[in-house]
Parts: C-alpha cells; structure tokens; sequence
C-alpha cells in the first residue's frame, strides 16, 4: 500500500488534455456570442426606418408685411 506517485518531467506536466475541452468552450461561446450579437443586431438595427426625418417642404410662403 506504499505505493510511490508518477513521477512527471516538466514537459510531460504541462501537456494538455487531447480532449480538447478548453478549446470547445471557447469555440462554443465564441459562436453563441456571435448569434446574441446578430439578433440583437437584427433587433435594433434592422427595421428599414430613414436615418432622420426631414422637415417637410413649407406648402406656401408669405412676405412680412410693410
């Protein structure tokens, strides 16, 4: 029952998880990061409404009286 621990160089300590799960996460939240951005991109920006409203044209003008 004495049994001794493995031993590690520190190259073999610092080798990652063939998995790969950090990766994963990161690429899953990168993705669902960019689908949130382009609904509320979508949401907020993609009404077709002009920039600004212009002033509407004057229908008549009158001079100042004398």
């Amino acid at each position: 029952m004495n049994e001794r621990p493995e031993i590690l160089t520190p190259t073999e300590a610092r080798q990652g998880s063939p998995r790969r799960l950090n990766f994963r996460v990161l690429v899953t939240s990168l993705v669902m990061l960019l689908v949130v951005a382009g609904v509320l991109y979508a949401i907020f920006y993609g009404a077709n409404t002009p920039a600004s409203t212009p002033d509407p044209a004057p229908t008549q003008s009158t001079a100042p009286g004398p």
